[in-house]
């Protein structure tokens, strides 16, 4: 038991935060409680499949907790708002006519893959962990108008990959 005990104190605040940026978003700022005990029961289901060498207890957390949020967001009876509005890049979210996921998995992949680091860095912030502009200027210690600017380049250059890829968005 303490051992449960300590799973949740040490993943708490990282699920939270993971979770509180995706309902934020998405307005639906008093659900963070219930999408963090849906997150606890998910890792407590899918834990047999956690490989440590495939990564980190924190990633597989993490990967866990963004997917739970996503999921809670774009449940019909909880939907308020587009999650990200006409930033929205849901393509992560899952196959956009794909009938294998792991053909789709592998689209993704390749475009992360083609990015550089800085575009990773801003993509992995505006994307995954759901930053609010002003949080990535402030992280990046660069101006609001640069994080605009550097972002709108990023999803031109995402959906150049994601036409080429054959995905019509």
């Amino acid at each position: 038991m303490k051992t449960d005990e300590g799973f949740y104190q040490r993943y708490n605040p990282q699920i939270r935060k993971i979770v509180s940026r995706i309902l934020n978003h998405a307005g639906l700022n008093g659900d963070i409680d219930d999408c963090v005990n849906t997150v606890f029961l998910d890792i407590m289901e899918k834990l047999s499949q956690y490989n440590e060498t495939r990564g980190t207890m924190a990633a597989f957390v993490a990967v866990i907790a963004r997917s739970a949020a996503l999921n809670y967001c774009k449940s019909g009876a909880r939907r308020k708002s587009e999650l990200i509005g006409d930033e929205k890049l849901d393509f992560l979210a899952g196959p956009l006519g794909y009938d294998d996921e792991t053909e789709f998995d592998s689209l993704v992949g390749n475009i992360i893959a083609r990015l550089n680091q800085k575009e990773r860095v801003l993509f992995s912030m505006r994307y995954l962990y759901y930053y609010a502009p002003e949080e990535i200027a402030a992280a990046l210690k660069i101006r609001r108008s640069a994080v605009d600017m550097r972002v709108s380049r990023l999803k031109s250059k995402i959906r150049s990959f994601l036409t080429k890829g054959g995905v019509i968005i």
